[in-house]
């Protein structure tokens, strides 16, 4: 997956470059990552399926990820 940087159109989220994602890319490889739900773009257009990233759920497989390399890595250095 590649990150992607943006700014917000609509500055009242915001100001700061924003580094993450896009939830399109995510829904390829992990769908349940991904809610679909009704959004509205900042020119007014309202979206019906408009797809958000989950990011909890995201957080929580990376922390998972980082335990399993953890205890992996931990019973290498015992082997060593």
């Amino acid at each position: 997956m590649n990150k992607k940087t943006h700014k917000y159109i609509d500055e009242t989220k915001g100001t700061d470059k924003i580094i993450g994602f896009t939830a399109q890319q995510i829904k390829e490889v992990m769908p349940e990552a991904v809610l679909i739900s009704k959004g509205t773009l900042p020119s007014g257009e309202v979206i019906h399926d408009f797809n958000y990233l989950n990011k909890s759920y995201i957080f929580t497989l990376n922390v998972c990820a980082t335990q399993e390399l953890h205890r992996r890595i931990t019973r290498q250095q015992t082997m060593i």
